[in-house]
């Protein structure tokens, strides 16, 4: 496996682990205030998240066959492997089409 890749998958490991380290934690300790930060923060973690979803969207249907994957159309790929409507992997992909056209 590649460097770049290993580093991909440790990265992930790592929110995740972060993810569940937080979740773990008494958000009641905090104060309305520190709460409402939170929110704001955890926000744009979510808007960054977006974002790299729909760059990979973009990169995998750009590079691929959605036959490669037993699917007629990429809706039908994500929407089968998310678990998602195929509405929202539409969606998605619009989402991630016009980003790169951008």
């Amino acid at each position: 496996m590649s460097s770049s890749k290993q580093q991909i998958i440790a990265a992930l490991d790592a929110a995740e682990a972060s993810y569940r380290e937080l979740a773990a934690l008494p958000l009641e300790a905090l104060t309305r205030p520190e709460k409402t930060e939170l929110l704001k923060r955890l926000g744009d973690i979510d808007k960054k998240m977006v974002a790299l979803d729909r760059r990979l969207i973009g990169q995998l249907i750009t590079q691929g066959d959605p036959a490669m994957f037993g699917a007629t159309s990429w809706a039908e790929v994500l929407s089968r492997r998310l678990r998602i409507s195929p509405g929202e992997a539409q969606r998605r992909i619009a989402e991630a089409t016009s980003r790169s056209s951008a």
